[in-house]
């Protein structure tokens, strides 16, 4: 079912990533950069993702009445939630922003109360955009999304959150799911394949990236969370 997109995936070297360093150059979703290659990470149907057995990281979808999606959870390895993530797509195009509860930069405003109201998020709580990723299609089953993070803000007073490209994730053409992770100088730092009658994902991962940020921006090229056309208005990014 994989043909040549799984040769590519088994041709493609994983090179360490660099972009964060020990988190303080670019700060990571959850915890640390990791700190060795992971081999054989699998994701299940509930986008809990294991080694071992155990839990790594998990995307928790909260829905309403248990049908409209109104945003998803970023949880650790110990089950603690760790960022908020609110998504809308179109026919060929996504955007999804991470939200987390402490600034990026000094002076960064949070995002809109009654934007978190309206997807399911408590209006007194305040979270502030740290990433965004934005998906667009580019052939019946190929797709690239590109994840950037939050480094400061637009020059002008009524200046918006700046972002810097880290991440690049490709789904390559094939009847099933195969896809690809690079920095944006082209290094290959995360695979992931979903080629059996299960659901479950299979993901490789370099030393040094930011674990949840390639999960989720991998997925991105293959799921599209569709919410409310509005669902981002108010987090600056639309």
């Amino acid at each position: 079912m994989g043909g040549k997109a799984s040769k590519v995936l088994a041709e493609t070297t994983l090179v360490k990533c660099n972009t964060h360093g020990d988190g303080s150059k670019f700060p990571v979703i959850c915890a640390t950069p990791t700190d060795e290659p992971i081999e054989g990470l699998n994701g299940d149907k509930e986008n809990c993702y294991k080694l071992g057995g155990k839990d790594v990281v998990s995307f928790k979808v909260i829905t309403q009445l248990g049908i409209k999606l109104k945003h998803t959870r970023i949880l650790d390895s110990e089950g603690k939630n760790r960022a908020y993530i609110i998504s809308k797509s179109g026919l060929a195009t996504g955007q999804t922003i991470v939200l987390k509860k402490l600034p990026n930069y000094e002076g960064q405003e949070p995002v809109d109360p009654e934007m978190l109201h309206k997807n399911g998020i408590d209006r007194d709580l305040k979270l502030y955009n740290f990433a965004k990723i934005e998906s667009k299609k580019t052939g019946l089953s190929t797709c690239v999304a590109k994840y950037s993070i939050v480094v400061g803000k637009e020059s002008g007073e009524d200046g918006k959150d700046e972002y810097k490209l880290l991440y690049v994730a490709e789904k390559l053409s094939s009847m099933g799911f195969h896809c690809i992770v690079r920095t944006p100088g082209g290094d290959a730092v995360a695979t992931a394949d979903q080629t059996g009658a299960t659901c479950d994902t299979n993901v490789n991962v370099a030393e040094g990236v930011d674990l949840a940020a390639v999960l989720l921006t991998a997925k991105k090229t293959y799921h599209g969370d569709a919410t409310t056309a509005g669902a981002l208005a108010g987090a600056g990014v639309v």
